[in-house]
């Protein structure tokens, strides 16, 4: 008997982050006040944690009911959850909505179990909503944005709590809608009502900056609200985040070189950063699972606070080294790679596939005299083709936090980058480069780097500060939607390619060895089909290898 099983999605090593791996809800309650006016018994504040009411019995016609469900805030009442991991305000985010909270209200049901578009058992008004990152500086979401608490829309037990419902839909919507139509406008949701982090303000009702949260509270200022869960909402691309609550270690950070130039203060939850360039290259990194190239959209952004900085720290290399963070290629940086000005016309080990973010302090060079501080973009191609930046000049004034944002758009090659003040929305200065002609690179680990001037007769630098708030968003996965079936007695995998990745399918019998079982096909960002075009007769197992040409 031939048995085919379809083993893995895609080739060891290009794991793509997964978001289904996250715990969505609030995991603990730092407070609860009940307030007045609340329901009778639905004073167990710990329901509110975890996924909302999730039977099937729970439908946008029929709310969640019971107190083992529900918590009720009377006016004046307040619940203040905690998340682990935090809420994150990525790019990708549906709507741009960054969480949920989950009521008890209801469709009006107005006969034959059609609605009205109404909603009954609901606050009619009167909550506000708060947000904050460390449990003691709190923003107030814009009142004139923000959802009333238990309203609009009513929970979906079998839904998707990752998932939000479109914010623009309205009663009328709704209204002549059966069960049916209800799931169809909210499109696999579980319901809810809808935050956005973009939203926070400060006590003048002036913009934050707030791209991650830890803590939400609820408070109820007139009438009473039932709160159900709070969750996540899920970003439709991958990527990570890290704010340095808990130890980077356990979140897949490690060291390459010497470990003293970083550590993560836990009482402040920040990473301490020494560039120093007397010490060999060093990397705090975190794998991407996945391999960047000219062809991908991707976003980084990260808060940074320099304490000092002194370029030509070196007598006898009097210019500057930059302070980096951004994308490399971890094999090539580990391996011989002087970033700096190596010394010609002897063979240097010049660096290649670097995108980042590049600052330069101010120095005296020997010839041109001063130079003033500035930011690069920068974007070091496979062949090391230097795409950067230059003349952008701007000064970070040390003991201050910056929070820069960069993003790499592929319709045009271009890297753009923005400063603005941490917490504050006003950009400072907005710098780009983008690559020429063919140029491309190969970028696989985000890195806090401090480069070495180790064969730079040049530059030297010393700096110390921080990291923290690093938030990465990367492109798809290469393989979407896989399938695999066997049609006329031909083993087949079907899935939704990406453009200029090379796609192979592979077998194996005894899982020590692969070989291919289909030709390599370079994709177009269509639907792929790879066939076995010698199919065995004896059991194997697929996968689909996944590669950058």
């Amino acid at each position: 008997m031939k048995i085919v099983r379809f083993f893995v999605p895609a080739l060891a090593g290009l794991l793509a982050v997964s978001w289904s791996a996250r715990a969505q809800f609030a995991t603990s309650v730092v407070s609860y006040n009940s307030g007045t006016g609340f329901a009778a018994n639905f004073t167990n504040p710990a329901v509110a944690l975890g996924k909302p009411a999730a039977t099937t019995s729970v439908t946008p016609l029929a709310p969640a009911f019971s107190s083992s469900q529900l918590v009720s805030l009377g006016t004046n009442g307040s619940l203040t959850l905690q998340f682990n991991p935090p809420i994150v305000h990525f790019p990708s985010n549906p709507y741009g909505l960054d969480f949920q909270v989950y009521g008890n209200s209801f469709f009006i049901n107005t006969g034959g179990g059609v609605t009205s578009g109404l909603i009954g058992g609901n606050n009619p008004g009167g909550t506000r909503v708060e947000v904050s990152a460390d449990g003691s500086n709190w923003f107030t979401l814009n009142p004139a944005l923000t959802p009333t608490v238990d309203s609009y829309y009513p929970t979906d037990g079998p839904g998707d709590p990752g998932i939000p419902v479109n914010p623009a839909l309205t009663a009328s919507d709704f209204n002549g809608k059966n069960l049916a139509g209800i799931r169809s406008l909210y499109a696999g949701s579980a319901g809810g009502g809808g935050f956005n982090l973009a939203w926070a303000q400060d006590t003048n009702g002036d913009p934050i900056d707030l791209s991650i949260a830890r803590f939400v509270r609820i408070d109820v200022l007139t009438n009473k609200s039932e709160v159900d869960a709070v969750s996540e909402v899920r970003p439709t691309l991958p990527g990570f985040a890290e704010d340095f609550f808990s130890d980077p270690a356990l979140d897949g950070w490690s060291v390459f070189g010497p470990t003293n130039l970083f550590h993560w203060n836990s009482t402040n939850q920040n990473l301490e950063v020494t560039w120093d360039s007397s010490q060999s290259n060093a990397y705090f990194f975190h794998p991407l699972g996945t391999t960047l190239s000219r062809d991908d959209d991707f976003q980084i952004s990260f808060d940074i606070e320099l304490f000092d900085i002194l370029a030509g720290v070196n007598p006898d290399k009097p210019d500057a080294i930059e302070v980096a963070v951004g994308f490399l290629n971890y094999a090539d940086a580990t391996g011989a790679f002087v970033r700096g000005a190596p010394a010609y016309p002897v063979a240097s080990p010049d660096p290649k596939n670097l995108v980042e973010f590049d600052y330069f302090p101010y120095f005296v060079d020997p010839f041109a005299g001063p130079i003033e501080p500035s930011i690069s973009p920068t974007m070091v191609s496979s062949a090391y083709q230097f795409d950067g930046a230059f003349g952008d000049f701007f000064t970070f004034t040390n003991n201050s936090k910056y929070t820069v944002h960069m993003s790499y758009t592929a319709v045009n090659q271009t890297l753009t980058t923005t400063v603005t003040p941490a917490g504050q929305t006003n950009a400072l200065i907005v710098a780009s480069s983008t690559l020429s002609g063919t140029n491309d690179f190969r970028a696989d680990t985000f890195s806090i780097t401090s480069y070495t001037d180790i064969g730079d007769p040049y530059d030297s630098l010393l700096a110390h500060g921080t990291i923290d708030n690093v938030i990465v968003t990367l492109p798809p996965p290469p393989i979407q939607k896989l399938a695999g079936s066997v049609t006329n007695n031909t083993w087949q995998a079907q899935f939704a390619s990406r453009s200029n990745w090379v796609y192979t399918l592979q077998r194996t019998a005894d899982f020590n060895s692969w070989t291919p079982a289909s030709a390599p096909i370079t994709a177009t960002g269509t639907n792929l089909t790879l066939q076995d075009t010698n199919s065995p007769t004896d059991k194997a197992f697929y996968r689909v290898s996944a590669a950058r040409p």
